[in-house]
């Protein structure tokens, strides 16, 4: 996995570089054909205007065009006095049509006169790139009447004015070149473009040392990540990533970490479940084991009393076997609801009574604090209402001091119902206050054995008001003692 990551990511890197590169070769070419192109247009126009400006003042100072009409020779010299090479002189008419030179053995043909003694006719496919500027001038009057020059095709020509006295009085006709018939500009901007290929591979190559640098670099805090699932999944549950950054990556390694962490504290938990569960069944069984072994050696005597005592000892474990089963049906979300409009002062007033007896004989006083006129209804499920009630008063029971007093309220705020029970001392340290609701858990482990308690109670409370859809929590009371209330949503019908 580690090479298929790998390749991939450096392929698409490569990948999205060459593509940006070709990109770049075919618009930085045609841009620079283009910017090539108006460059010399520009230049060619700009040499045209000043052959404008000298032919208008030569124009000022003869007051026609005669002087060349009447002497064609003049046209070359005024072109070699701007600078441009001019053509060759020989017999060259007015308006003639502009012929290319031929091969070279045969001489400037453009020039060459037929035996009729007219110009050749200019061969079409000969491009206007590959004929000098000065072939590529004609000279016209005000009329665009020809009076010097070969004829070019007005199709696509520049046309510049020519002023004397802020009037014009003739034009000059430019044919504009065609940059891709030029060998010249050919051959520059083939070496402009072959120097930029060569620059595109140099950066191709950096490229790739540079994205297999960062390839492996970025892919490290993965391959941490995954050594640590490795050892996860060998049982080292202390296997830890270390985390550099605040990226993405980063935040990887943080899950992976913080996932390990609740891994360990499960696994941690899981084995004391199992050791706690174990201790918790080998106790009674260890009790029943010994009595029923005396009462088969005949070291004891069959009596009704302790047949009673190994009875209630079978009711401890089945009682235990079965809070086991209810926790297993809310871990897996499977506890069975069946639920109905409940009046929760009844539901109290029941669990109440068969907790009456008992709250006497061992010396505490249980009282019922509720205004039977509020909506004291629920959605809920009866039976296990009456579960939550009876652990919730079984725990008071077990652990509040003789003399004291257990105190079950109900009241409303909101949309909500309370109900609270209180009792007396001892409370539980505040160290210890937040895990009450665990499973197992219990604050004085011997008094607990001696009460006969099993630690699952108030865990089966926490599940069976999740399951209603309310809060549980407990608090020290400031006289002492433990309160724990319950919020659960009321329902809509009022009792009456």
């Amino acid at each position: 996995m580690r090479s298929r990551i790998f390749v991939k990511l450096l392929l698409t890197l490569l990948a999205t570089l060459s593509v940006a590169l070709v990109l770049m070769l075919l618009v930085v070419n045609w841009s620079f054909q283009r910017g090539f192109v108006a460059y010399i247009q520009q230049s060619e126009v700009e040499q045209i205007t000043e052959l404008a400006d000298s032919l208008g003042q030569e124009y000022n100072r003869q007051g026609s065009w005669d002087f060349i009409r009447a002497n064609q020779g003049r046209w070359p010299h005024i072109l070699e006095s701007t600078g441009l090479i001019a053509p060759p002189p020989p017999g060259l008419a007015p308006g003639s049509q502009l012929r290319p030179p031929g091969p070279p053995e045969q001489g400037p043909a453009e020039f060459k006169r037929p035996e009729d003694g007219h110009p050749a006719p200019a061969r079409a496919d000969r491009p206007a790139a590959s004929v000098p500027l000065a072939h590529r001038i004609s000279l016209l009057d005000v009329d665009r009447k020809p009076l010097a020059g070969p004829r070019i095709s007005p199709g696509n020509t520049h046309w510049i004015p020519i002023g004397a006295e802020g009037a014009a009085v003739g034009w000059l006709s430019l044919q504009p070149i065609d940059v891709l018939s030029d060998q010249l500009a050919r051959s520059f901007i083939n070496q402009q473009r072959d120097s930029f290929v060569w620059v595109a591979l140099s950066v191709l190559l950096i490229s790739v040392l540079v994205a297999t640098i960062l390839a492996r670099w970025f892919l490290r805090p993965i391959h941490l990540v995954v050594q640590g699932a490795q050892q996860l999944s060998a049982g080292d549950y202390e296997a830890r990533v270390a985390v550099k950054g605040q990226d993405e990556l980063a935040g990887l390694a943080l899950s992976f970490n913080q996932m390990a962490t609740v891994l360990q504290r499960n696994e941690q938990l899981r084995r004391q479940w199992v050791a706690d569960i174990s201790h918790e069944l080998r106790t009674p069984l260890a009790v029943l084991s010994g009595e029923i072994e005396a009462l088969q050696d005949g070291i004891r005597k069959p009596t009704r009393q302790r047949i009673a005592s190994l009875y209630n000892d079978i009711r401890a474990l089945s009682r235990l076997v079965e809070d086991l089963h209810q926790l297993s049906l809310a871990d897996h979300g499977t506890m069975e609801l069946m639920l109905t409009e409940v009046d929760l002062y009844n539901v109290v007033q029941l669990v109440r009574g068969s907790f009456d007896h008992r709250m006497q004989e061992h010396g505490l006083k249980l009282t019922l604090m509720a205004n039977p006129s509020q909506n004291l209804w629920v959605i809920g499920d009866e039976r296990r209402l009456v579960q939550l009630i009876s652990n919730l008063l079984e725990n008071s029971l077990r652990y509040t001091d003789a003399g004291g007093e257990v105190q079950l309220k109900l009241s409303t705020t909101g949309s909500m119902l309370n109900l609270q029970v209180c009792d007396s001392t001892p409370g539980v340290p505040e160290s210890e206050l937040s895990k009450i609701f665990e499973r197992l858990y219990r604050v004085d482990q011997s008094r607990s054995r001696a009460v006969g308690g099993s630690g699952l109670g108030l865990t089966i409370c926490k599940y069976i008001v999740e399951a209603h859809a309310g809060q549980i929590l407990a608090e020290n009371r400031p006289q002492g003692g433990l309160s724990i209330q319950v919020q659960l949503p009321q329902s809509n019908r009022i009792k009456r």
